[in-house]
């Protein structure tokens, strides 16, 4: 529920620095304290611009937090923490290894 939330609300502030980024995960601890919420930004982090994105979702957490909490229904709600998602660069650079390494053979 909470990535459905941040991914819409991202798309619904309409802040140009965040057009690419796809919400990919949220993993929230057993005590709701808090929820790491991966975010992949494929192209930004092509072109360099990871930190600009970072510093725009700090700027943004807590509206978006105020939007988790009033749409979660509980008496406690997990603090929201933004998170890379490294799994899409990885994956492509193993790929690229294995390929050179085909390569060479």
């Amino acid at each position: 529920m909470i990535r459905e939330i941040v991914a819409s609300e991202l798309e619904r502030l309409g802040d140009e620095r965040l057009e690419m980024v796809t919400v990919t995960a949220v993993k929230v601890d057993g005590s709701l304290d808090s929820a790491d919420v991966f975010y992949s930004a494929f192209t930004a982090e092509e072109e360099g611009r990871l930190d600009g994105i970072s510093e725009a979702l700090e700027e943004i957490r807590w509206r978006i937090q105020k939007k988790v909490n009033v749409a979660i229904s509980a008496r406690r709600t997990p603090q929201i923490k933004f998170r890379t998602d490294d799994v899409l660069s990885e994956a492509l650079r193993i790929e690229q290894i294995l390929n050179d390494v085909s390569e060479t053979e």
